[in-house]
């Protein structure tokens, strides 16, 4: 019989017994590919799954690569420049007057900040030339540019000099709108003296303010009134103001037509029909 070991020997002995135990498992895991991959059933399975996530990769990115493809050559509406817009004008003037035409063109070919909007256009004024098949974009387009902005190719601004009963200065305002008389005289001696409509509808650009003007006093004091005209319309004004007097006649915001009587003389005053009184009662 062999000798019995010491109990604290004993269970030193056991302590070690375990850990090879432990140590021996944990090999045994770590080594469970290689054994796997040692034979050729394993080799096979690994293989076939490597080539499903492999093939699973391959439809994603094909699934990507035609979903941008179709977003690319999906039609989208833009802006495009039907004419020359010249440096200057005004968004409002470009979209009144119909100075683009909406195009579709391809996603990849539409230009970074193209306008699609004329909501986008409304307060702001061409920074440069823009050219007939251009497409119009945020950076053609900078902050309204003061009077300039506001006129299309064929309207002017144009300031006259009118005294208080003329111009009806401090009820008129910016943005309404009125018609002009001229007063003058005609004949030999300018002894014929006449009225005429010369614009209908002019908005006010800038208007009058009774603490503004010049002269001695109130009935003396002349005060710019500023219009938008047609271009045609400027000699004609510039004319009367220089060699008669301007009126300025208020109009209704509801109203859509001209005067009915454009022009008033002596001879048609004394030979008129009844007078009649406002509101178009006789």
């Amino acid at each position: 019989m062999r000798p019995e070991l010491p109990r604290g020997v004993r269970d030193g002995a056991n302590q070690i017994k375990e850990q090879d135990v432990e140590l021996t498992g944990n090999r045994y895991t770590g080594g469970g590919w290689r054994k796997l991959l040692a034979t050729r059933r394993g080799t096979v399975l690994v293989a076939a799954a490597c080539a499903v996530v492999a093939a699973v990769i391959l439809v994603f990115a094909m699934s990507r690569y035609r979903h941008n493809v179709n977003t690319e050559n999906s039609p989208e509406s833009v802006f495009v420049a039907s004419g020359l817009i010249a440096k200057g004008t005004s968004g409002d003037a470009i979209a009144s007057g119909q100075l683009f035409k909406t195009t579709s063109v391809a996603t990849k070919q539409v230009t970074s900040g193209a306008i699609a909007d004329a909501a986008q256009l409304r307060g702001r004024v061409a920074v440069a030339d823009i050219y007939p098949g251009q497409q119009l974009t945020a950076a053609d387009f900078t902050a309204s540019g003061g009077l300039p902005s506001e006129l299309a190719p064929n309207q002017r601004a144009m300031s006259i000099s009118v005294d208080a009963e003329h111009g009806m200065v401090g009820e008129i305002q910016k943005g309404d709108h009125v018609d002009v008389f001229g007063d003058l005289e005609s004949g030999s001696g300018k002894s014929q003296q006449f009225v005429r409509l010369l614009i209908a509808n002019a908005p006010v650009l800038k208007a009058a303010s009774a603490a503004s003007g010049s002269g001695l006093g109130p009935q003396n004091q002349q005060n710019n009134v500023t219009l938008k005209i047609d271009d045609s319309q400027a000699a004609s004004l510039a004319f009367a103001a220089d060699n008669g007097k301007v009126w300025l006649v208020l109009r209704p915001a509801n109203a859509s037509s001209a005067p009915s009587s454009t022009t008033a003389s002596v001879g048609s005053l004394a030979s008129g029909s009844t007078p009649t009184v406002p509101g178009g009662a006789k």
